[in-house]
């Protein structure tokens, strides 16, 4: 193989992954693929027994390219001066809702369950992983406790992560940013209050 130049495995891979975003996994058909990648059935079927392990592969791919943009974005965060907790979690999980990749992901795994196996959840479960390590990362550097954790991360999926899913108009990020503020508030004037 020449260096710089992809596998033909990686190269089909990378294929897969444009269609399962952009069709989903039903509609994605290995002779898609083939076309896609500009190789033979066989070349595919040589590497990707079933369009499930090609999906599974896909999905070890997304979850490396995220893990890899989550990082250089906490990276940023975490150099920037006088950010609070609230912005930059913000953007953490705008960045995550934002990428048509990830969100395919979600809607492939929700919608198309029964035809997975196991192992594909254990691959989903590293993927939502790399979102939750990140955003754990990222509040080590205040105080938080593992219910308004756990509070945050709930409130978020509902006003970024579900509306991207749904393709509905997410809450502006000032308004969240307010509502955020307002429920941490809450939280630690209950604390004091017991």
């Amino acid at each position: 193989m020449a260096r710089g130049r992809p596998s033909k495995k990686t190269h089909i891979v990378e294929a897969a992954c444009g269609l399962f975003t952009l069709q989903g996994y039903q509609s994605t058909s290995i002779d898609q693929v083939v076309v896609t990648a500009g190789v033979s059935k066989p070349t595919v079927y040589s590497n990707f027994p079933t369009k499930l392990v090609l999906w599974e592969t896909a999905l070890i791919l997304l979850t490396e390219q995220a893990h890899d943009e989550m990082q250089k974005i906490l990276v940023r965060l975490q150099t920037k001066k006088n950010l609070t907790l609230i912005s930059g979690w913000i953007l953490l999980w705008e960045t995550w809702v934002n990428k048509v990749e990830r969100l395919a992901v979600y809607r492939i795994l929700l919608g198309e369950q029964h035809k997975m196996l196991p192992s594909t959840f254990v691959l989903f479960t590293e993927f939502e992983a790399v979102l939750e390590s990140t955003l754990l990362a990222w509040i080590s550097e205040f105080s938080v406790s593992p219910m308004n954790f756990f509070a945050l991360k709930a409130v978020s999926k509902e006003a970024l992560l579900m509306p991207a899913l749904m393709k509905q108009s997410m809450m502006a990020s000032a308004e969240l940013e307010s509502q955020l503020d307002e429920f941490l508030i809450g939280m630690n004037n209950t604390k004091k209050a017991k």
